[in-house]
């Protein structure tokens, strides 16, 4: 990996990529930034990269983006079909993200492609890379399984 980032986020130790994702979606559904930054890990090379928007690279450019986004809010979120491969000390998740908004016409959903990777080292596992992309309309979710019993608010 690369270099640590400056700064005073105090990391988790989290035993196991799947603790560090929950973490990371308990977070978003409480929109507690703080709580969302421990899942990352303490590099410069961290990657988030949004639906349709621009990479952003270090802790720094990750922050202040959660922070624009959480400041309107928790997230509800539900995650499903996860995908998972294991490589050592790094472990890619991909997975789909059902997004449910409240609109003047009702509620709305929005379905993303997600691929999130994490990276053991000395203080455990952590987020390396974040990357949603929107998901073309035609998804039927009927067919996949939940992965998780997590239903963010």
């Amino acid at each position: 990996m690369g270099t640590k980032t400056p700064g005073s986020v105090k990391r988790s130790v989290f035993t196991s990529p799947s603790e560090v994702e929950q973490y990371f979606y308990e977070a978003l559904r409480e929109a507690d930034l703080a709580k969302l930054m421990q899942t990352w890990a303490d590099d410069d090379d961290i990657v988030c990269i949004h639906p349709n928007g621009e990479r952003l690279v270090g802790a720094q450019a990750i922050q202040v983006s959660w922070k624009e986004i959480l400041e309107k809010g928790p997230l509800s979120i539900e995650t499903r079909t996860p995908v998972i491969f294991h490589n050592g000390m790094t472990v890619i998740h991909t997975l789909i993200e059902k997004h449910y908004f409240a609109t003047t016409h009702g509620q709305k959903e929005v379905l993303c492609y997600v691929t999130n990777i994490f990276h053991k080292n000395r203080t455990g596992w952590h987020l390396i890379l974040h990357h949603a992309s929107l998901a073309p309309a035609d998804v039927i979710l009927n067919e996949m399984h939940i992965s998780s019993n997590i239903l963010l608010h």
